[in-house]
């Protein structure tokens, strides 16, 4: 666990030098701060320059939390082909704990997400056959920042991670952190114009509604249950993407979702989820089942009927009880308790109403949040059932290269506490050039039109971010 602190700089700095020593390599000096009220996508488009390609931006459903890392002071990546990849991460995280001291200037600091925070994710499946716009996003890819905002309703705070080596001098370590914090200059952010759309490609799109026939004949057949097919779209503009632009739409119209930036070299995964994976507070963790879908109404009237339909439709209700099952299977396997509703509600985004079930868990001392991700990933609401099968048979019919569509995504601090949102209604942007991908559970009586029509609907957050507007 990360040694925090609750003294004076003068008085602690010292004793991180003094590990420096003793482990004769350098250590992490975390130092955060509260700090007056700061746009996050202002602290985000600040880092444009001179972190380029090392950003993380993430916020919560209705912004109650919203944390954006510049830099990348520590890196953690695996392309471990196996399931071990979840593990790796892990217990490099807990061996960089161990060295890293986190220094603060406000007495009994035990605000989450502030302090030494892993930022990342993993692929979808590292046995597919990836495709090269996937380059730099490994199996498994995670960093600490160098900088970091958290903004939060008890305040927001400025983190600076540096390194620290055993023959510095505490007045000069302590001068070069103060200093870092206080000459960050950022500008607010005005408006502008996006870049235009000027071509629209539906990839692969006579492939995927065969492939959707495919699987429902083997389901039939009880090859399998269950699985999640998706596909793509590539835009191109007339110009770079903006992608502070990007998040400020989605932040704007997807208030229900995760709002979620990754950045590698040249490339920003971006997405607005409204689906969590796993979040854990202390012992408490807890995961959304989210499967059945239905399209919204154009007024409460008909938003009303769409809703009773949904919540009556036995195809829905079917997909939404496999993924319910599963979940609450491996919170079984993990928790020392677990409360699960008798059936489910609804959780409603701007163009897409979900039947829902919360699980919530008190996980036991032997498991840790990368045990459940493990467990969870994927869930039946975005691989399939029974899951290995489903994920072969991805493999096999799906037209695309997920890389980290619908994976995990999210961060974890040094108190183990964390969220990770499954990177859904996303897309990965390079330059002047965007793929956005959707998908949608298919069972025994799918229809391969109407479930393309679905992926239209979960399409829409992206392509309304990106400056289109699909009907």
């Amino acid at each position: 666990m990360v040694t925090t602190v609750q003294r004076t700089f003068r008085e602690e700095v010292p004793f991180a030098l003094h590990k420096a020593k003793q482990v004769n390599h350098a250590v992490l000096l975390s130092y955060s701060r509260r700090i007056e009220s700061l746009d996050p996508l202002s602290f985000f488009n600040y880092g444009a320059k001179k972190y380029k390609g090392k950003r993380f931006f993430w916020s919560e459903p209705d912004s109650e939390l919203t944390i954006v890392g510049l830099g990348k002071e520590a890196v953690f990546r695996t392309d471990e082909k196996n399931d071990e990849r979840y593990h790796v991460v892990f217990e490099e995280w807990e061996r960089f704990k161990k060295t890293a001291f986190h220094i603060h200037d406000e007495e009994n600091l035990q605000q989450a997400a502030v302090g030494p925070v892993l930022f990342g994710g993993f692929s979808f499946d590292p046995l597919e056959t990836r495709g090269d716009e996937w380059d730099h996003f490994s199996e498994g890819n995670f960093f600490v920042p160098s900088l970091m905002l958290t903004k939060t309703d008890d305040g927001q705070f400025l983190t600076v991670n540096q390194w620290v080596s055993q023959n510095e001098q505490a007045e000069d370590v302590l001068a070069s952190l103060q200093s870092f914090a206080d000459n960050i200059a950022v500008s607010s952010l005005d408006e502008e114009a996006q870049a235009n759309i000027t071509q629209t490609e539906e990839l692969d799109r006579e492939d995927w509604l065969k492939a959707v026939k495919t699987a429902t004949d083997e389901i039939k057949e009880g090859q399998y249950d269950k699985v999640v097919l998706a596909r793509e779209v590539k835009l191109t503009f007339d110009g770079s993407v903006r992608v502070h632009s990007v998040l400020r739409k989605l932040l704007k119209d997807q208030k229900t979702s995760y709002i979620f930036a990754v950045e590698e070299g040249n490339k920003s995964f971006v997405g607005a989820s409204p689906e969590r994976l796993i979040k854990k507070e202390g012992t408490r963790v807890m995961s959304s089942c989210l499967a059945g879908s239905i399209k919204r109404g154009a007024d409460p009237e008909e938003d009303r009927e769409m809703e009773l339909e949904l919540l009556n439709d036995e195809k829905n209700l079917l997909e939404h009880d496999i993924v319910v099952n599963m979940i609450h299977d491996a919170f079984l396997s993990s928790c020392d308790t677990v409360e699960k509703p008798d059936g489910p509600e609804l959780y409603k985004t701007k163009n897409v109403q979900h039947l829902y079930t919360p699980i919530v868990g008190q996980l036991n001392h032997s498991d840790s949040m990368f045990d459940l991700i493990k467990k969870l990933h994927p869930t039946p609401a975005l691989g399939g059932a029974p899951r290995e099968k489903a994920v072969e048979v991805i493999r096999e019919l799906e037209p695309m290269s997920r890389g980290w569509y619908a994976s995990p995504v999210g961060w974890i601090d040094s108190q183990d506490n964390g969220e990770f949102a499954v990177a859904i209604r996303s897309g990965l942007i390079a330059d002047s050039q965007a793929r956005l991908f959707a998908g949608c559970g298919i069972v025994a009586d799918s229809d391969p039109q109407a479930e393309y029509e679905e992926t239209q609907i979960k399409l829409k957050p992206m392509i309304s971010a990106l400056g289109g507007d699909r009907h």
